[in-house]
């Protein structure tokens, strides 16, 4: 499954702990295995190697019982595999390739797509596992590759596969120069021509890495922690996203949002259950402003996506309506009823509707915030990052977002028990993690956590507006002292906050 190509990193590899020791450098929890070119053109009898260049295959061939047994090694502890795929179809090679291919008078393509030379030889990847295809023989230069790597904490990449001299070196070159460790089992690359085999090993050895063996390489994996992702083990993990793990009081706040929740409908005029879709969930209420042309304060209730409901936030009303907005408090169906790609689509509809609808309640449709909480800071942020002009909307139909306490890369989601009932493919994994799609976020936008919530949802709220600004996107940090992940979002119940300050600026209010 490619990727959409992003020039964002989201970690800088100088900021970690050095690793000392080679045990160091290829523990789980920060290890790839990268697997490049094994295509039956660069491997097999008959391919475009023996047939069009008339190199013999033979060492290819020979290294694939070694590579199964790295790959297998690598998926048994829990190392990612990346593959990369060649393709060199000339309308996608750089001219410097074009160039040399012509001046040799070679006019076969080498591994196009949907033919035999492209499929994969004597290994293969799981569904899953990223496949990055790439157009020139160092595997970082035009694809998402450097992207998924710091994505997912890899500091160390072990590098498998042909040619050991070409490909093989110009990717560990690049991946030694963006500050990665790089680790080549010899017994695990090959090359049609030993000299040169051997010479890139030399290299590795005296500047740009390590040179190990498979079996030294997998009694290191047998003595590593299982780690899942970054340094968490499953267990971790699993309490990492566990935000009762790391708030005691989960159930006096939640009884809080329902008390304040009514107290506020009690003090402000509203209308309640206002319909947007067809669904029986897809209600929203509206507490309107006391003149027209307010600006519209759109919040999505938290829950984990499959709790809570709008009746569970309307306290915000405290803070925007006092200061002269619109708040509306959106509804939507929750898993088990439905998949988190309907909830999504669902809130996308009650967007829409409330720009058509604006004027029926003394609101500017050219004036719609957005803010969500924990999963709905999660649905807020990829409303903020949807592509409006595809549903014939204005691309800043969105014209700021508070995101507070949520999760903006579901990969280590999905890799925690969340995903029993989350339970998402790998592309919507993609698609629905905002992190990917900031070069849509066409709005300033604050992004909130408690210093008392799991490290986990703290990394989450740095990291992504990390990536953000250096999209140059107007994105800034709030981190509230003293504060856990059911406490946070009760700010906004104190107009005189500085969360709720942050609201009402980006809403242009005043408190």
């Amino acid at each position: 499954m490619e990727k959409e190509l992003k020039a964002d990193a989201y970690r800088d590899l100088s900021d970690a702990q050095p690793l000392l020791s080679l045990a160091a450098r290829v523990d789980v929890a920060h290890t790839a295995v990268l697997v490049i070119d094994m295509q039956n053109d660069f491997c097999a009898s008959g391919g475009y190697v023996e047939r069009v260049i008339g190199k013999d295959v033979a060492a290819c061939g020979a290294i694939v019982p070694r590579l199964q047994s790295l790959i297998g090694a690598a998926r048994d502890h829990g190392v990612p595999v990346f593959w990369l795929r060649a393709c060199y179809r000339p309308d996608l090679l750089p001219a410097s390739m074009r160039t040399k291919l012509a001046e040799q008078g070679i006019t076969d393509v080498c591994c196009d797509r949907d033919t035999w030379g492209y499929d994969w030889y004597g290994v293969q990847p799981l569904p899953g596992e990223l496949v990055v295809e790439k157009h020139s023989y160092d595997g970082f230069v035009g694809t998402t590759l450097e992207h998924e790597l710091r994505d997912r904490g890899i500091r160390t990449l072990v590098f498998a596969g042909v040619q050991t001299n070409i490909c093989v070196e110009a990717t560990l070159r690049h991946a030694n120069a963006l500050g990665f460790h790089c680790v080549v089992p010899e017994d695990c690359v090959a090359s049609h021509t030993q000299p040169a085999h051997d010479a890139t090993l030399n290299n590795v050895r005296f500047l740009l890495g390590d040179v190990t063996r498979l079996d030294d390489l997998a009694s290191h994996w047998k003595t590593s922690p299982p780690h899942v992702y970054l340094d968490y083990t499953q267990e971790e993990l699993d309490r990492a996203y566990d935000q009762r793990a790391w708030a005691d009081n989960r159930d006096a706040m939640l009884a809080w949002y329902a008390q304040a929740s009514a107290s506020a409908r009690e003090e402000y005029p509203h209308h309640r259950h206002v319909p947007y879709g067809p669904g029986p969930h897809e209600t929203l209420d509206i507490f309107p402003a006391q003149r027209q042309g307010a600006p519209i304060h759109v919040h999505v209730h938290g829950g984990g996506w499959r709790n809570l409901s709008k009746d569970d936030e309307s306290f915000l009303a405290r803070t925007v309506v006092r200061a002269g907005g619109v708040l509306v408090v959106l509804d939507f169906s929750l898993i088990p009823e439905v998949r988190l790609p309907e909830m999504i689509a669902q809130t996308r509809r009650a967007l829409a509707w409330v720009r058509a609808k604006a004027a029926r309640f003394g609101g500017d449709p050219d004036r719609i915030h957005l803010s969500g909480h924990s999963s709905g800071a999660h649905m807020a942020a990829v409303l903020a990052t949807t592509d409006w002009e595809s549903l014939h909307l204005p691309a800043d139909l969105v014209k700021s977002a508070l995101l507070i306490s949520g999760m903006y890369d579901l990969h280590p989601v999905m890799l925690s028990a969340r995903s029993d009932y989350v339970k998402l493919q790998p592309d919507e994994i993609e698609r629905y993690s905002p992190i990917r799609h900031l070069c849509r976020l066409n709005c300033p936008a604050v992004v909130a956590i408690g210093d008392r919530e799991s490290p986990e949802f703290q990394r989450q709220a740095r990291d992504f507006v990390r990536a953000a600004q250096e999209q140059d996107r107007q994105v800034e940090l709030m981190q509230l002292p003293a504060t856990n992940h059911y406490e946070i979002v009760t700010h906004l119940n104190a107009p005189d906050s500085a969360l709720s300050q942050a609201a009402l600026r980006l809403m242009g209010l005043s408190g």
